[in-house]
């Protein structure tokens, strides 16, 4: 947009807008909102007496006690659209800790339809990005006062802090429609369809990075073994083409065997530090093979000193998560019986004999004698 000044000159401008929280219709409650359970008792109550269902927002702060709440959509009878955009976008201007959705079924039956779960999967992976967790999803039963939540009845796991989604998974409406019920018949179905569809377009770059971390997600998908070992068995070195990677040995089953060890090499970002305890860890993809180095003696050279040579072997990882893991199994070495004097027992004891020598070699004092009488 531009504009003319008084000296004939064009400006042009960007217009500034401000985006607020506007006030709607309050709900009372005859006991203290400091609670998500008071709050779930005035929306439950509220939620009741529609019939079409509705979809709304509970939004939380940092001590888990009700801001406000926000009707995201209205739906029909037994449909009610979800946008991801939509339900997250009050929790953001209000600053919120964590949500609780809420939706009825007019009909009385509070049971959750496959697309009530996927649509609470969405919002928790959305929550997780945006880092405001989705805590709940209670569905309420019309006017016979039944409800459930999801949480509770274990559905659906709000406490996997991973993020399981791509952007595109969650964002994303099918040309079925988000409808939580699936209902696509009645009017106006396709056309909020296509408003949601308007919605949530996602940019080309956006779905072709999604594509490779999904196909990273899908190797990911694949049996796994998990090898656990000491922080001394790995030691780090960077390739001539500047990757990091991780040598890790394999202490010999054996312990009167004093051949060199064995080592495997894994990507760095493969290894891990254990969480819960001393000691390293690292995933492998269960039914994958990795190459085992193993200095192998093949004879002396003309001083008498040994020659080794190593050797490379393909092990399956399952069988290499027993190699390394093998101290679990390992008798306990014998103690040895003949006493082996310390460094201090030893300086101890030279010092007594020292001691003895001197004083045998010092010549006795005579006796003074007195006078005769």
């Amino acid at each position: 947009m531009s504009e003319t000044t008084e000296t004939g000159t064009k400006r042009y401008k960007l217009k500034e807008v401000c985006i607020r929280l506007a006030e709607g219709h309050p709900l009372y409650s005859d006991v203290p909102l400091s609670s998500p359970t008071a709050a779930l008792d005035v929306m439950r109550r509220e939620l009741s007496q529609y019939d079409r269902e509705v979809l709304c927002v509970v939004n939380l702060n940092n001590k888990l006690k009700p801001i406000n709440f926000n009707i995201v959509s209205m739906g029909s009878i037994n449909g009610s659209i979800a946008s991801i955009p939509n339900i997250l976008k009050s929790g953001i201007l209000s600053n919120a800790y964590g949500f609780l959705l809420l939706h009825n079924h007019p009909s009385g039956d509070v049971a959750p339809s496959r697309e009530d779960i996927q649509t609470t999967r969405r919002c928790i992976e959305a929550g997780k990005i945006m880092d405001i967790p989705c805590l709940d999803h209670v569905i309420v039963g019309g006017s016979n006062g039944s409800f459930l939540s999801l949480r509770e009845s274990g559905m659906v796991d709000f406490t996997n802090e991973k993020i399981s989604m791509t952007a595109e998974q969650i964002l994303r409406v099918s040309e079925e429609k988000t409808m939580y019920d699936g209902a696509k018949a009645g009017k106006g179905a396709s056309e909020m369809a296509d408003e949601i569809k308007r919605d949530v377009q996602v940019p080309d770059f956006v779905q072709e990075a999604e594509a490779m971390l999904a196909k990273e997600g899908a190797a990911q998908q694949r049996d796994e073994v998990t090898i656990k070992f000491g922080k001394g068995l790995a030691e780090p070195f960077t390739s001539k083409d500047g990757k990091e990677f991780m040598r890790i040995t394999i202490p010999n089953q054996d312990p009167a065997d004093k051949t060199p060890w064995a080592s495997f090499v894994l990507p760095a970002k493969a290894v891990h530090e254990n969480q819960y305890g001393k000691g390293l860890w690292a995933k492998i993809p269960a039914e994958g093979t990795t190459v085992v180095t193993k200095p192998t003696l093949i004879g002396q050279d003309e001083a008498g000193k040994n020659i080794w040579q190593d050797v490379k072997t393909q092990v399956p990882n399952r069988t290499l998560k027993a190699m390394v893991e093998s101290y679990k199994t390992r008798e306990p070495q014998a103690k040895e019986t003949q006493h082996r004097a310390s460094a201090r027992d030893q300086l101890n004891a030279l010092v007594k004999d020292t001691a003895a020598k001197v004083s045998a070699e010092k010549p006795k004092k005579a006796k003074a004698k007195g006078p005769e009488l």
